[in-house]
């Protein structure tokens, strides 16, 4: 009998879409807390926080890809913190967040080159609930490694 690896995921709205994330990568949830901000930084960045001791980027998922071009922070705004592969810990700023999903990685549909907003290679795929797709994005690409560590570089001289 052969073993189906099955993953559990977040599920979150960015504009009119539902996207999810892996829940292992899921820290905790919280309203959008003060941040601050870093100077030369990329738009989508809006500062960094302390989070339980560690320092996190908030990073607006929203304007990252382009979905909502003036979005609003206030005591609804939702942040996922997320622990990435290297053990970084990134706020990701989205719209609301819907469900838990139990999902079949091996019935995921590989990510489209067109049609999302999102370019394919910050996605792991695609899947189908009811008459809809939720797209499954890939967390640890989001933010490539060396563009985490200059983040990372800023945040200290920030909090310090």
């Amino acid at each position: 009998m052969a073993i189906i690896e099955s993953n559990q995921l977040l599920t979150f709205k960015l504009g009119s879409e539902t996207y999810g994330i892996q829940i292992s990568k899921v820290r905790e949830i919280l309203t959008y807390p003060i941040v601050t901000p870093i100077p030369d930084a990329s738009r989508w960045v809006k500062g960094v926080i302390n989070l339980r001791g560690e320092v996190a980027p908030i990073i607006d998922l929203r304007v990252r890809f382009n979905i909502n071009s003036e979005p609003v922070y206030n005591e609804r705004t939702i942040v996922i913190a997320v622990k990435t592969e290297d053990s970084r810990m990134i706020g990701l700023v989205v719209d609301e967040v819907s469900d838990m999903e139990n999902v079949e990685l091996d019935k995921l549909y590989p990510a489209p080159d067109m049609g999302t907003s999102i370019a394919p290679k910050y996605l792991r795929g695609l899947f189908k609930k009811e008459d809809k797709m939720i797209v499954i994005l890939d967390i640890d690409k989001i933010l490539d490694k060396e563009e985490m560590q200059r983040l990372s570089r800023h945040s200290v001289e920030m909090v310090a």
